[in-house]
Formats: C-alpha cells, sequence, structure tokens
C-alpha cells in the first residue's frame, strides 16, 4: 500500500478529505444541489431547410407560443432573412447581399480550370 510508510497510516489525499471533496461535488451536481451549473434547458428557435431552386421550408420560432410557417418562396424568403439577420456585421450582411444579387444577375460560375 502506498498509503503504508515504515509501518505508520498517511492521511488521505486532500482530494477526498471535506466537504470540497471531487466525489461530493459530482453527487452534489447530479442531486441538483450544486450551483455550479444550471440545468440544461432547450429553446427551439425553428427549423429551416433549404430544398433547392430557391425554394425552402420555414419553421420559425420568434417568441413561446408564436409560429411562423413557409414554404416555396414564402420559406426561401424566411431563410434569407433569417441566413442575413444571423451575420455578425453590417458589413458581412452587405457582401452576402451582393453576392446574392450578382448570382441572381449573372448566375453561378460553373466554369472549371
Amino acid at each position: 500500500e502506498a498509503g503504508l510508510v515504515v509501518g505508520r497510516d498517511l492521511p488521505p489525499p486532500k482530494s477526498t478529505q471535506g466537504k470540497n471533496s471531487l466525489a461530493e461535488k459530482v453527487a452534489a451536481f447530479a442531486l441538483g444541489d450544486s450551483k455550479t451549473a444550471a440545468g440544461f434547458q432547450f429553446l427551439n428557435l425553428g427549423i429551416l431547410a433549404y430544398t433547392g431552386s430557391g425554394s425552402a421550408l420555414a419553421q420559425l420560432t420568434p417568441s413561446p407560443g408564436s409560429t411562423i410557417k413557409g414554404k416555396g418562396a414564402v420559406g426561401f424568403g424566411l431563410w434569407r432573412s433569417v441566413y442575413l439577420s444571423k451575420q455578425i456585421s453590417a458589413r458581412n450582411r452587405l457582401l452576402v447581399a451582393i453576392d446574392w444579387a450578382k448570382t441572381r444577375v449573372f448566375g453561378r460560375d460553373i466554369t472549371r480550370l
């Protein structure tokens, strides 16, 4: 045993002593007595699915109890509006909108080198 030194016992390691032991912290967390972390709560903000050719499915939940649904061109509009609103900066929003406009006017670049 590592706890025996010349016939005498050593005290247990600090991690197992007192009310701050790891085992007690884990047990308190498992029982919900810990203030370490709040319980997990899922907030459904909606579902977006791009289906191709300028159509999409959208189900948005702006606030609990209210739902906005759209499919086809309306869903695509909702999808794009959410995509733009989630951009970090106004510069990114502008660049994405310009890219969409260029794609609409000139089409996608399908050339191969």
